[in-house]
């Protein structure tokens, strides 16, 4: 490993690592994931466009890099006198696609990843179910049945070498956001109908979809060779989620009846500001790395804006359904992480070992299974091979099981009459992840 000091300010296209909408996949390559997220300094391949596009310029070679991430992320909901409802939604693949070459006197390179992606699936009642098993098996009907988020974002980076030891670096992203979420509402006035019974339910699904979202990205990298510290420095942005969509309603039997007019569903979703410090200590068979992150969001988040969909009530009481609170977590949060590279066989193969702790992206009283975001301590390893130009990298994460208990009053459930309501999310929230990824890169 070279000797040198990195000093990276970058305002890159989207808050990879730690990313918008509260919905992070984490560290995006198997280097990252090997850390625990402490790779800010260290990664220079296909997440580079996307966390610090300087330091691409680290290395001039023609390269190109393929990598699979599997992630299965875990989350369950237990109350004193329900069975446990658990996520159904399974594991999922992911790509991170990039190359790097030169151009001229700039070190060009382009990365296509999914930057971000959350995805919940929680039991759905069939219509036709008794109203008793509803309230016995669904408690989460009303907090939230699914929720999605997907980024999918391509970047081109350049970087050019001011000095033998400044390097200036730009880059800018392309993204598209997919997000729906699913749940009931409750249509009943309190008084004349037991509160959240399920007779009165109304499913409704939003599905949304942002086709064009841009970034950009800037970044300076200082590197003397001759000292053994390594610190980077990184601030990542993107332009606001203005999705787009429909919404599907349906009503169970004795519940009121669904009036459609070309129904459409909107949300704004400010995307997130994260800044990033990394520190490296190189040793002869050894690296120390070191990396804190903090996510806020400038511009917040707007309702679900629903148009064309209104309930109308055996009464002939009519409400609209114009605004729904998403669930999706939205809230600043932070993390630390650190990880330890040896050498097992110098130049061969190097082991590494990492550790990480992030704070919630789900605030207290509004968390949901659907959409906790709890944080917690991340356990990691890795392992980096490199033979005759070809370099494989694998890396674990585990993220360890954080639980929240919501108390009443809790988070209302939606009712359009405003004719009654009651907590929709009480109950003990957890979550857990794995994930692995495998990762190729060759060199010219």
């Amino acid at each position: 490993m070279q000797r040198r000091l990195v000093a990276a300010w970058c305002v890159a296209a989207l808050a990879a690592g730690e990313a918008s909408a509260g919905v992070e996949v984490g560290p995006l390559s198997p280097r990252g994931i090997g850390h625990a997220g402490a790779s800010l300094v260290s990664d220079d391949g296909a997440a580079a466009p996307f966390l610090c596009p300087a330091a691409i310029a680290r290395r001039d070679q023609r390269r190109a890099q393929l990598v699979g991430v599997m992630r299965d992320d875990e989350a369950w909901l237990a109350t004193a006198d329900r069975p446990r409802v658990g996520d159904g939604s399974g594991a999922t693949l992911t790509p991170l696609v990039g190359a790097q070459g030169h151009l001229g006197p700039l070190i060009v390179a382009a990365s296509f990843a999914v930057t971000e992606a959350f995805d919940r699936r929680l039991p759905v009642p069939a219509a036709e179910l008794p109203a008793a098993d509803v309230l016995a098996r669904y408690p989460h009907r009303y907090a939230g049945l699914a929720a999605s988020w997907t980024r999918r974002t391509l970047a081109a980076a350049a970087a050019w070498r001011a000095t033998d030891w400044l390097a200036l670096g730009a880059s800018v992203t392309v993204a598209q956001v997919d997000v729906d979420e699913r749940r009931h509402l409750w249509a009943g006035f309190a008084g004349r109908d037991p509160l959240a019974q399920p007779s009165r339910d109304v499913d409704l699904s939003l599905t949304a979809s942002d086709g064009l979202v841009p970034g950009a990205a800037l970044g300076a990298l200082v590197a003397p060779l001759d000292a053994p510290l390594e610190v980077a420095l990184g601030v990542a942005w993107a332009d606001d989620v203005r999705a787009d969509g429909e919404v599907v309603a349906a009503a169970r039997t004795e519940a009121p009846t669904v009036a459609a007019v070309a129904p459409r569903a909107t949300l704004r979703v400010g995307s997130a500001l994260t800044a990033g410090l990394g520190v490296r200590w190189l040793g002869e068979r050894y690296a120390v790395e070191g990396a804190a992150t903090w996510t806020t969001y400038p511009t917040g988040l707007d309702r679900w804006r629903v148009t064309g969909l209104e309930l109308v009530d055996q009464s002939g009481a009519r409400a609209a359904v114009d605004g729904l609170s998403t669930r999706l977590p939205h809230r600043g949060h932070g993390s630390v992480a650190a990880a330890i590279d040896v050498a097992i066989t110098p130049g061969f193969a190097w082991l590494t070992v990492g550790y990480r702790f992030a704070t919630a992206a789900s605030p207290t009283l509004a968390t949901t299974t659907v959409g906790a975001a709890l944080g917690g301590h991340t356990l990691a390893t890795g392992l980096e091979l490199s033979v005759d130009g070809a370099v494989i990298t694998v890396g674990v994460a585990h993220q360890l099981a954080v639980e929240r208990a919501i108390l009443a009053p809790g988070l209302p459930l939606d009712n359009p009459f405003s004719g009654g309501s009651a907590p929709a999310n009480l109950g003990r929230h957890a979550t857990s992840q794995d994930v692995i990824a495998i990762g190729l890169e060759l060199t010219r």
